[in-house]
Formats: structure tokens, C-alpha cells, sequence
């Protein structure tokens, strides 16, 4: 089954928005957009709308659709409610995962172990294997609710890396950590779970976002 028109369209400029290349403020150019993208107004005014619904673009009224502004200081809470959260979700995956959660675990790490070589340092590939394990240890906890705000807060704290301008980790200095944590949750152990993805998600980033957050409140002060 072929992905519909608005699927495409809403990864695509998902992604855009993630990395910055459509800045934050920036209007949506609707007409443009349908070009570039090759779809009609309906399938794009869908991702448009499910983009608004995870904080990443907001209405304009009649002027249209934008980027959602990301001030320093918002982008630092979003990662920081995203990482208690993703914490607490570790420690549910490991309460209540199920075999089958274990083997699609399993399955990933073997699959990424296998492309790390031939696809490391490539943006799209690196973001997309990260998503897809939050994704998945989400599954495991088995709470709808936290599966819903984390994949919108992992697109938000995303792009506040991308806009603070603080690199990236790639997946293989970050494997070890996805496989302690496969491991804690595969051993019930909530509180190891719950430690290695708190080390997966550094106070690095934080930091840096923070450091960016200052340096704006400087300028406005002077």
C-alpha cells in the first residue's frame, strides 16, 4: 500500500522544520509548497494542520501557516519536560513490556548494527533510527498518552538543537546506550531503565540551549 500524498507531505516538512531549514516564523507558502512537494491543497493543508497539532507550525489566520517561533528558553523546557518524560517511560516499558516488545527491541538492534557502517553521519538516517527506538520503548510502556506527546516533543526538541546549533550525537556513540537500556527493560529493571535512557538524553544539550537562552536575555538587556 503506497503512503498517502499528506503522509509525504507531512514528512517532509516535518523534517524541514526538524533541521531548520525552514526556519522558525517562516510563512508557509502554500502554492509554492504544493509544487515542491507534487501534491494538491487538501493532502498539503493536512500535514500543515497535523504539524500544527505537535506545536511545530501555528495559524496565521488569514495570512496562512507558519514555523512556530523557538525562542532559546522554550526549546530548554521542552527538552527538559521531554527528558523526565522519556525517563518515566523507561521505567513503564520495563514494568510492562511483553515478548513481543522484546523481539522488536531485539530486531532493531540487530538491523542497525548491521546499516551503522555504510549509513552513519547521514542526518536523515541518524534521526530516524533514534525516533523509531523512542518510538518503540514508548510502545513497550504501554500508555497511549505518552506515545502521543512524545513523538511531538521529540520533533520540538529536535529542531531546538538544530536552531541552538548544537550538534548532533550520532547512533554509534549512542548504541551502547540503546542496548543497556534494551537490557534493563528486557531484566524489569525499572530503575536501570530508567538511568540509561536519563544517559542517553545528556544535560549537554541542555546546557548549550541554556548557554544560547543567556546570551539572548543579554541582548535584549542592553
Amino acid at each position: 500500500m503506497s503512503p498517502r500524498k499528506s503522509d509525504e507531505a507531512y514528512i517532509e516538512l516535518r523534517r524541514r522544520i526538524m533541521l531548520a531549514e525552514l526556519p522558525p516564523n517562516s510563512l508557509l507558502d502554500e502554492k509554492a509548497l504544493q509544487l515542491d512537494l507534487d501534491c494538491g491543497r487538501t493532502p498539503l493543508r493536512e500535514a500543515i494542520l497535523r504539524l500544527t497539532q505537535e506545536g511545530l507550525a501555528v495559524s496565521m489566520g488569514r495570512r496562512g501557516y507558519a514555523v512556530a517561533s523557538a525562542t532559546p528558553e522554550d526549546l530548554r523546557r521542552c527538552y527538559e519536560l521531554r527528558r523526565e518524560l522519556e525517563c518515566f517511560t523507561a521505567g513503564l516499558a520495563a514494568e510492562r513490556r511483553t515478548p513481543e516488545d522484546l523481539a522488536s527491541l531485539d530486531a532493531f538492534l540487530e538491523r542497525v548494527q548491521a546499516e551503522m557502517d555504510d549509513q552513519a553521519g547521514k542526518v536523515i538516517w541518524e534521526l530516524s533510527v533514534d525516533e523509531e527506538f523512542h518510538r518503540l520503548i514508548a510502545r513497550a510502556a504501554a500508555n497511549q498518552f505518552a506515545q502521543r506527546y512524545l513523538e511531538s516533543l521529540f520533533g520540538l526538541s529536535v529542531r531546538s538543537l538544530y536552531v541552538s546549533h548544537v550538534p548532533i550525537t550520532f547512533v554509534r556513540e549512542e548504541f551502547s546506550t540503546y542496548r543497556a537500556l534494551v537490557d534493563a527493560i528486557r531484566m524489569h529493571d525499572v530503575a536501570a531503565a530508567r538511568a540509561a535512557m536519563s544517559a542517553h538524553l545528556t544535560v549537554s544539550p541542555v546546557k548549550a540551549i541554556a548557554q544560547e537562552a543567556s546570551r539572548e536575555k543579554s541582548k535584549v538587556s542592553r
